[in-house]
């Protein structure tokens, strides 16, 4: 449940506070009904979302094997909108009469959201894939690992949407300044976290190339770049909840009318409620990016390599094992000794991935499993267990297999000619 609950917010946390900051900033102080700006808003949040389900079904289909296809022009879209939304707001923040009804209130909403849009397709598809590993191999519909797997799931949507709301209705009663600044930062956060994925997709499709430290830097940044945005985020926003508490502690100011002063003393109850409220909600996430990340991914060790058959030509694995969907490793001794490990998925769609338990970047270092995904022990680079097989970036190198008659065997030529990447 922690894992599923962990996933969730760690995924879409960013597009819906992004969602709440932008209507903050781009929603009039005085609101009668619901204004068109607001409906867009919404209508970009599920156009984007729906984009997103459409995008994960066909990935869980195998309809699209090839991420990159939809993820390279989705990400340099986030990274030119990104680019226009920081100026924007940068003028907002030194123009203040120019948001809403001013000279660039319309440029600042349409904006606002194709942004919205594409965070939600950005974030959903990987929290939805999850909807896959709800039942184990082997175990009943309704057991009850499967209704904690998806308490979980629904917990961290409902968490996360609760602490955007409760952070919006905050924020309206902050100064307008400090938080279009914080705003400003957290969309350059945002945006640069982008930029790095855009670089690890074009690193992977070999249409850039960085090594060394650039490559370091660029594998940290995308595995950690999140937390760090969220964490920045509860520190950045906390500036603007302190003005609001500041205007919502001390004595009322007594007003003429004594009924003005009874609606302006419970109006700013109403403020310290919310401030506490949202002070609370990011110290919750703080929590769950921290201490609870840290108890989900704790322990990373390689397992042991398992058994399998060996013919004269070939190492035979009965596919029965892989049917966990769960990464497995193998090792095979060759002619000279050297012991060469390789690994086998089922990946989603009912295909499978198999490779040597190692990469050209980082060598024989090895994988584990860990939040849905294959990790890298030397270099703590995620991958989709989906490119398995495919070779590019920090992925396993792949090597020829065969699947027949219930088993998938690895030619033993395949395993001899690879026992120079583990000499």
């Amino acid at each position: 449940m922690l894992e599923r609950f962990v996933s969730v917010v760690g995924g879409a946390t960013l597009p819906f506070l992004l969602y709440a900051a932008l209507a903050v900033v781009l929603t009039p102080a005085a609101v009668e009904g619901w204004p068109r700006a607001s409906r867009w808003r919404l209508a970009s949040a599920l156009t984007g979302t729906a984009g997103a389900l459409v995008f994960a079904v066909l990935r869980a289909t195998s309809v699209i094997d090839r991420r990159t296809t939809v993820n390279i022009p989705t990400l340099i879209a986030c990274v030119a909108v990104d680019a226009v939304l920081i100026v924007v707001l940068a003028l907002l923040v030194r123009r203040p009469t120019w948001g809403v009804d001013g000279r660039l209130g319309t440029v600042a909403q349409v904006v606002g959201c194709l942004a919205i849009a594409l965070a939600f397709f950005r974030a959903v598809p990987e929290a939805v894939l999850q909807l896959a590993a709800f039942i184990e191999p082997g175990e009943e519909v309704l057991s009850s690992q499967m209704l904690l797997r998806a308490l979980g799931f629904i917990g961290g949507w409902i968490a996360v949407a609760l602490f955007a709301f409760v952070y919006y209705r905050a924020a309206r009663r902050a100064p307008v300044r400090p938080t279009r600044i914080t705003l400003l930062v957290f969309v350059l956060a945002f945006g640069t976290v982008h930029v790095f994925q855009l670089a690890r997709v074009l690193q992977s499709t070999h249409r850039i190339r960085l090594g060394g430290d650039a490559f370091r830097v660029m594998s940290w940044a995308t595995n950690n770049a999140g937390g760090v945005v969220l964490l920045t985020a509860a520190a950045v926003w906390l500036v603007p909840m302190g003005f609001a508490l500041a205007r919502a502690v001390g004595r009322t100011p007594v007003q003429a009318n004594p009924a003005r002063t009874r609606a302006l003393r419970a109006e700013r109850r109403r403020s310290r409620r919310w401030v506490l409220a949202s002070g609370i909600g990011f110290a919750a996430l703080v929590a769950t990016r921290t201490v609870a990340v840290a108890k989900v991914n704790e322990v990373p060790t390689l397992s042991d390599p398992e058994p399998y058959e060996v013919t004269a030509d070939a190492a035979v694995v009965s596919a029965a094992v892989l049917g966990d969907g769960h990464l497995h490793r193998f090792a095979y001794a060759t002619s000279d000794g050297t012991e060469v490990r390789f690994i086998m998925i089922l990946k989603n769609g009912g295909a499978y991935g198999v490779g040597l338990d190692a990469c050209e970047s980082c060598g024989p270092a090895g994988y584990y499993e860990g939040a849905g995904k294959i990790i890298c022990k030397r270099c703590d680079v995620a991958i989709n267990p989906a490119t398995i097989g495919f070779k590019g970036g920090c992925n396993p190198i792949p090597i020829d297999f065969a699947v027949a008659d219930g088993t998938v065997s690895v030619p033993l030529s395949a395993l001899e000619d690879s026992a120079e990447v583990f000499a």
